[in-house]
């Protein structure tokens, strides 16, 4: 049986020889909300030209796979890339001190997917429908706060609501997500929020539920500036359920 990690190392093969093959076009930073110039700006992306391939290794990652549970250390290495907005994250645990668990969170050409095996035998989990679409689709635009490029894609349009907010929505594949960005007094994103995405009850069932990722701690690494500790959290109307935190240990850009 064939474990998630060879079907994530064959997406990554797909999605190297595709992107450069791809030109949606990118629009001038003046066009953009003035705390989106500013965070673009100083993050030192420009610097960079045109990227492809953004590799993320993250460290004490951990997951709570329901608010009574513990926290679960994980392994977790994700790629991003562009212009085609194609998001793939590869991660693994183990359940009981002994089962290895292995998940492939992903979004390539307006289809999100989840699988989750476990022994690298049994299918745990396969989410996938339009629900995970658009879940999948504003995740990967609420990742502009680590890929600051994906500002400057004309899939996404921005809206300023005032100087230290700013609504993304982005348009793909017949694909329809928004959220809204939030900003320090030094222009730098420190949460987004967004109705977007889609809880998984334990009856299998999909509730639309509000949902957010924060950010702080940022770094400069080879003059690249960005966040470095992250947590994702359901924002339940009788309470907030905080699922993920990790640090990213490394960022890699490629052309």
């Amino acid at each position: 049986m064939e474990s998630l990690y060879y079907h994530f190392s064959n997406e990554l093969r797909k999605a190297r020889a595709l992107v450069k093959k791809i030109y949606t076009g990118k629009r001038p930073i003046s066009d953009l909300p003035t705390a989106i110039q500013h965070f673009v700006n100083q993050s030192g992306f420009l610097s960079l030209g045109n990227i492809h391939q953004v590799k993320i290794e993250w460290k004490n990652a951990m997951l709570k796979f329901s608010q009574n549970r513990s926290w679960k250390p994980i392994s977790c290495l994700q790629y991003n890339f562009l212009p085609d907005p194609i998001r793939l994250v590869y991660m693994k645990t183990k359940i009981l001190g002994l089962l290895g668990v292995e998940a492939l969170d992903s979004f390539r050409h307006g289809n999100g997917n989840m699988m989750v095996k476990v022994a690298k035998l049994f299918k745990l989990v396969h989410a996938k429908g339009h629900e995970m679409d658009k879940a999948e689709l504003v995740t990967l635009l609420a990742e502009t706060m680590i890929i600051p490029d994906y500002a400057l894609q004309t899939y996404i349009q921005w809206e300023e609501i005032d100087l230290y907010t700013v609504k993304g929505t982005i348009n793909y594949h017949g694909l329809k997500a928004s959220g809204l960005f939030y900003f320090n007094e030094e222009f730098q994103i420190i949460r987004f929020e967004t109705d977007d995405r889609f809880y998984t009850r334990s009856n299998s069932e999909l509730l639309q539920t509000k949902w957010t990722a924060e950010c702080k701690d940022y770094t400069k690494q080879n003059d690249i500036i960005f966040p470095s500790m992250f947590s994702a959290t359901w924002n339940f109307p009788q309470g907030d359920f905080t699922y993920f935190k990790g640090e990213i240990k490394k960022i890699v850009f490629s052309d």
